[in-house]
């Protein structure tokens, strides 16, 4: 019997797992001057390109490391090691997410964060975590709020967007319950969508980090959203994930 997409997809996590348990050799390859990839990036990117170019040869592929190959309206999105610094330094906070983008949209995602022994996935609009369903919390109070922002921006203009960043931060301190900045967004997403955090606001939009993230997160209840409340979208500046009864005011909040 022919494997579904959502087989698939579990077996490139699979193999992406297999290579994550190796030892780093710490070689790195810097894209900026503090951001960089590890052998071990290059190592699951080439070998899940690799794998599901053979199980859905006519899906295209994008990679954080070595970019797009293939069908650019319907196509697998790997980030091989989100949190890659936490990686390299033991921190826990790190893992492996995938996605299946079909025309501008993410539709399956999975996550495995393997430090933290945890699986996530979003099948037909329901969000798992373990084989378990998950939902987003049930906080309606910016003073419980639980928020978690991206990091900061490394390379040329970083000076400005950690400026505007630092803002953002600011209002969020002076609201919300407490603050958070765990190095991955691959983790935000999935902790949004089992209920640990309350909301997400990443000042970012790369693909790779984000994709596989916001399919789990819809799945459990989240409400998606640029920074300003827009419609989002994967080509979009920023991403807001929230649970529902806070959206709102958390739009207002970093207005």
């Amino acid at each position: 019997m022919p494997s579904t997409i959502e087989q698939v997809a579990d077996r490139a996590m699979d193999l992406a797992l297999s290579l994550l348990h190796r030892d780093d050799d710490g070689e790195r390859v810097y894209k900026t001057d503090r951001d960089f990839a590890t052998v071990t990036d290059f190592a699951i990117e080439d070998a899940v390109r690799e794998f599901l170019a053979h199980e859905t040869p006519d899906t295209g592929f994008l990679g954080e490391e070595r970019g797009h190959t293939g069908d650019r309206k319907t196509f697998w999105c790997l980030d091989p090691v989100d949190g890659t610094t936490n990686f390299t330094r033991s921190v826990p906070n790190y893992g492996v997410s995938l996605a299946l983008i079909e025309h501008g949209a993410s539709t399956l995602g999975t996550i495995a964060l393997p430090a933290h022994g945890e699986r996530y996935a979003s099948r037909k609009g329901t969000a798992y975590l373990n084989g378990q369903p998950i939902h987003v919390s049930k906080t309606a109070s910016l003073h419980d709020a639980l928020v978690s922002t991206g990091d900061f921006a490394t390379g040329t203009g970083s000076g400005a967007k950690n400026a505007r960043r630092l803002a953002m931060i600011g209002s969020l301190a002076g609201a919300v319950g407490r603050v958070r900045m765990l190095g991955s967004a691959a983790t935000d997403l999935a902790w949004l969508a089992a209920g640990r955090l309350d909301a997400v606001v990443i000042d970012a939009n790369r693909m790779w980090d984000v994709a596989g993230g916001i399919a789990i997160a819809r799945a459990a209840g989240a409400v998606v959203t640029h920074v300003d409340g827009s419609d989002y979208t994967l080509d979009g500046p920023d991403v807001l994930a929230t649970a529902p009864a806070i959206h709102g005011r958390i739009v207002d909040l970093l207005s």
